[in-house]
């Protein structure tokens, strides 16, 4: 809160009711993120109940807020559970490739073959595994722009800007995450209190 606001040279403490005003709705910081340099293309997307900061390394002398900005509404729709497959976790891999052995073995054409013939087949569909919960291997959400990996699209976006990007990472915040919410259990509250008069 004590930091000097970007292009100003008063603290976020300081620039908060000014913001309050502006937008007219009451402002709390609970959460932040910052990523240190020279990773320096970040970008806000806020819709609805989610806010996207997207870190890109840059190169080339190129303004990539756009492709910032195109990545962080593919966070946004596909919320993925990794950056890339290169992060997901072994243990992740192998409970993956359990599940599709186990589905193989409960489908009736597929249940009669070997073991290993079921684990080369799912170690196939690892594949699909990755595009779907891995970003940098999702099908681009935006189509009209491009067709293929978003690897691809940032790719191919700072190739036609003259330049290159590499996706460094994202936070992808969602509105009322980690605030836990107190259960209540008014039936078990009303028998302790008639049990406590006995």
């Amino acid at each position: 809160m004590q930091c000097k606001y970007p292009g100003s040279d008063l603290t976020v403490t300081e620039t908060m009711p000014e913001k309050v005003m502006s937008i007219g709705e009451n402002l709390q910081i609970r959460r932040f993120a910052r990523f240190a340099e020279p990773t320096n293309v970040s970008y806000v997307h806020a819709g609805g109940a989610r806010a996207v900061l997207v870190n890109l390394a840059v190169e080339g002398g190129i303004d990539a807020s756009e492709i910032g900005k195109n990545v962080a509404m593919q966070i946004a729709a596909m919320n993925p559970k990794y950056w890339d497959k290169s992060l997901v976790p072994q243990a992740d891999v192998d409970h993956e490739l359990e599940v599709q052995v186990a589905l193989m073995d409960n489908d009736p054409k597929m249940a009669a073959k070997p073991q290993a013939i079921k684990e080369k087949i799912a170690a196939g569909k690892i594949n699909a595994f990755y595009k779907e919960n891995c970003l940098l291997q999702q099908d681009f959400v935006r189509s009209d722009l491009f067709s293929g990996s978003v690897e691809g699209y940032i790719a191919d976006a700072a190739k036609k800007l003259g330049g290159s990007v590499k996706f460094v990472d994202a936070i992808h915040f969602i509105k009322g995450e980690g605030i836990e919410k107190k259960q209540e259990d008014f039936a078990a509250e009303v028998a302790a209190q008639m049990n406590m008069g006995k």
